[in-house]
C-alpha cells in the first residue's frame, strides 16, 4: 500500500541538520522513508512536491536522481486507466531509510 503525496505531510522532516540548511535530498529522504516505514511507500509527481517543499522542479528531480543513484530509493511509474503517467512512487531502500534516521537524529524539525 502506498502513501499519496498531496495527503503527506512534511511535519517532523528536518530543516536544518547540524545547524546548516538541510539540502533538498536530504529533506526528501526523511520524507520518502518515513512512508516507506508507514505505509510502504509513496506517491507524487515532482512538481506537486516541489512547490511544497519551497523548491524548483530541477532541484528535486536532481536530489531524487542523487538518491536513485546512490541506492537509497527506488522509484517505480504510476499509470492512469488510460496509460497516461501521474507520477512516481518511492521506495527507500533499507539503507535509505538508515541514512535516513540519522538525518533525522542529526536534525531539527519544521
Amino acid at each position: 500500500m502506498s502513501t499519496t503525496g498531496a495527503g503527506t505531510s512534511l511535519r517532523g522532516i528536518s530543516t536544518r541538520i547540524n545547524g546548516r540548511h538541510a539540502f533538498v535530498h536530504e529533506r526528501v529522504l526523511e520524507l520518502i522513508a518515513r512512508e516507506t516505514k508507514a505505509s510502504g511507500s509513496v506517491d507524487f509527481s515532482k512538481a506537486e512536491l516541489a512547490e511544497r517543499m519551497g523548491c524548483c522542479v530541477r532541484s528535486l528531480d536532481r536530489a531524487l536522481r542523487r538518491l536513485r543513484r546512490e541506492g537509497l530509493v527506488v522509484s517505480t511509474p504510476v499509470f492512469n486507466k488510460v496509460g497516461g503517467q501521474l507520477g512516481n512512487r518511492y521506495t527507500a531502500t533499507p539503507e535509505g531509510i538508515e541514512r535516513a534516521q540519522r538525518l533525522a537524529r542529526r536534525g531539527s524539525k519544521m
